[in-house]
């Protein structure tokens, strides 16, 4: 929609990556994963360029390489070809086929392929349908992860649910905790297993990037990273005690799938945990579910992100935030400010559920003034920039022209972020992931503010 309310034919700029991008990120937080994309070859290498970019390492991820004539007859010969080449080639433990706009258009039924493979023994194929025109790459994400569960997940055996049926379905133990977080950096994926490791004996993390796009790639590409969820742990998801989802709508289908999966299994389902409101709901629900204490340890990191935040409080208080990132991470920003007593001008995002501003709307913490602008493009973006001034902008690489026009600093969070090396390396999660964002807003907003003076008036120290 343009300023004037009038609908525009066509998208500038669009706020998401799309969701194959999604599925591969997550297809490689398997051990020995390797995503296949069915797709035509441009749309492969753009989606992985993306990814490569940003965890500036080399990303490798297959094509079948969709051509005109499939367009006609289906792709069924390309996916048979790729897959026999890719296990010959790079030789996955667990090879994901996810669909494109192209696959799903001719009306590709991936199902029926995968059941009628050639599939090496040992080795499994999930398939996932990820069409870049139906949502966001958490869309895209959370259907990957939530394939993995339905298509290798054991579930629970018959005495399982009996046995839960008798003790109580919400019946509390520390005992074996599913981790399904949402879309992270591996820094942040850290925090929230440390957490959760912290309160439970046995923490099982789907998908777990940690390991693999935070280090080095093996120069042998049939040489797999160390990290990632091992494909048994995914067969013995059943056994989990219960489950805890980190960000809404990258998780809403496979929280979904481990409800299915593990019917007696309390999930809990929580915004990503940045900030202090959100970081404490997330220490709350992983007690209530382990029936363990916290520790003091996190107790000692509150207090200290709490202390550093008064120290800055008449830095930060009003100062107008234009938060620009994908929907779960925009929802955890915007609290993140109201907790640092700053103020969301605008909270605008690309595709998202239906339900997005009333989720961002339903604690009451979000100022009513601010506007939620979902299912925008970056022009809509520009055009409320243009008409409300700004102080700060919370969001990816791509909105550093909008901050430049806008006179206001860019503090980068969420994906793509392509110009700041090692970026991915900086947890935002958590109690110290919120001090060191803190710390990166502050220096930003002390950064403008010099700029405009003389050298001979900038002074040498600051007095609290």
């Amino acid at each position: 929609m343009g300023s004037e309310g009038k609908t525009r034919s066509l998208c500038v700029d669009p706020l998401n990556p799309c969701s194959p991008i999604g599925a591969m990120y997550a297809a490689f937080g398997v051990h020995g994963g390797l995503p296949l994309s069915h797709g035509a070859s441009g749309c492969c290498r753009f989606q992985r360029m993306e990814l490569a970019k940003h965890f500036q390492k080399t990303v490798h991820v297959p094509s079948t390489l969709l051509r005109d004539r499939a367009a006609m007859f289906g792709g069924e010969p390309e996916i048979e070809e790729a897959v026999e080449n890719v296990f010959r080639l790079y030789d996955p433990e667990v090879l994901v086929i996810n669909t494109t706009c192209l696959s799903e258009t001719i009306g590709d039924d991936l199902g029926g392929i995968v059941d009628r493979l050639a599939i090496p023994v040992g080795k499994a194929v999930v398939w996932a349908s990820t069409p870049g025109y139906a949502g966001s790459q958490l869309a895209g994400y959370g259907a990957t992860v939530a394939a993995l569960i339905r298509q290798l997940g054991g579930g629970c055996s018959a005495d399982a649910v009996e046995v839960a049926k008798g003790s109580g379905a919400q019946s509390r133990d520390a005992g074996r905790l599913c981790l399904l977080p949402g879309w992270m950096n591996p820094c942040d994926v850290d925090v929230a297993v440390r957490y959760a490791e912290a309160l439970f004996d046995e923490v099982t993390v789907l998908p777990d990037v940690r390991g693999v796009f935070d280090r080095k790639s093996p120069d042998d590409p049939s040489v797999y990273a160390p990290g990632g969820t091992p494909r048994d742990e995914i067969e013995r998801i059943g056994e989990c005690s219960c489950g805890m989802a980190l960000g809404c709508e990258a998780t809403f289908e496979s929280s979904r799938a481990l409800r299915e999966a593990v019917p007696h299994a309390a999930v809990e389902e929580l915004p990503l945990p940045i900030g202090i409101s959100a970081t404490d709901r997330l220490i709350g629900s992983l007690a209530e579910l382990s029936g363990r204490p916290v520790p003091a340890w996190i107790a000692r990191e509150r207090t200290q992100l709490i202390d550093c935040l008064m120290q800055v409080a008449d830095q930060l208080y009003g100062k107008r935030l234009l938060i620009c990132c994908d929907a779960d991470l925009a929802e955890a920003a915007a609290s993140f400010a109201v907790d640092a007593g700053m103020v969301p001008s605008c909270v605008a995002v690309g595709d998202a559920a239906s339900d997005f501003e009333e989720r961002l709307r339903s604690d009451g913490a979000l100022p009513d003034g601010c506007e939620v602008l979902a299912g925008v493009d970056r022009l809509a973006v520009e055009e409320f920039v243009a008409a409300h001034p700004i102080d700060l902008v919370l969001g990816d690489t791509r909105n550093k022209r909008l901050a430049a026009r806008a006179g206001a600093p860019l503090v980068r969070i969420g994906f793509p972020v392509v110009d700041r090396p090692l970026s991915y390396t900086r947890s935002i999660a958590g109690y110290q992931g919120a001090l060191s964002l803190l710390q990166r807003i502050v220096e930003a907003l002390c950064d403008i503010e010099e700029r405009a003076l003389a050298p001979e008036d900038l002074s040498i120290s600051r007095y609290f």
